[in-house]
This record gives structure tokens, sequence and C-alpha cells, in this order.
């Protein structure tokens, strides 16, 4: 693992599942990332152990509760010791090109 740091850089962790970055392989590497980024948002967690997701994203229990269950566009938006339950609404011209199926 090469290591490399320049001016204002930025890392992006991305994934629908979480259980990408529980993987035994790699959770010693990616464990640590979670701890860095100062935005975080939080969406539907789906189906797994909670106590994998609140240990790993380090979520309190009751944050994980605004998340727990699914709701289109809702997110837990946490930047430093700032939390807030956001609900995402794309715009006019978004929706007319993507339609109303929601993911499905």
């Amino acid at each position: 693992m090469k290591r490399v740091r320049k001016k204002e850089s930025s890392v992006i962790l991305a994934s629908q599942n979480i259980e990408d970055f529980l993987l035994p392989d790699i959770k010693e590497f990616t464990k640590p990332l979670f701890s860095i980024p100062t935005h975080h948002f939080l969406f539907y967690p789906g189906n797994i152990n909670a106590k994998d997701y609140e240990e790993t994203l380090m979520v309190e229990p009751n944050e994980y509760q605004l998340i727990r269950f699914s709701s289109q566009g809702t997110c837990l938006y946490r930047c430093g010791n700032e939390r807030y339950l956001l609900q995402v609404i794309a715009p006019k011209y978004k929706s007319a090109l993507f339609g109303k199926a929601g993911g499905r």
C-alpha cells in the first residue's frame, strides 16, 4: 500500500453495501478511513447487523434509529459534531430525466 499526500487532496469511499468494507481481508484497511472524512451522508443501511453498522461508521444508536427504515431520499448528514436529517429532492428537470421509479 503506497501512501501519498497532496495539498488539498480528498479521499472518497462509496459503496451501496457496507458489507463490502467489512470483509475480513480488507476490514483492517477500511475501518480507519471512516474516521477521517469530515462529511458523511448515511442512507438506509439495508439488512445489516445494527451493531456492525454502528461500530464501523461510529454511529450512535439514536442516529441509527433515524435511518433504519427505508425512506426514499432521506439521509443522515454528519459534519463534525453537527447532525442533520436531510430529505434529498431532485430538481424538476432531473425528475423528468429519471422518472419516479425511485431506483426500483
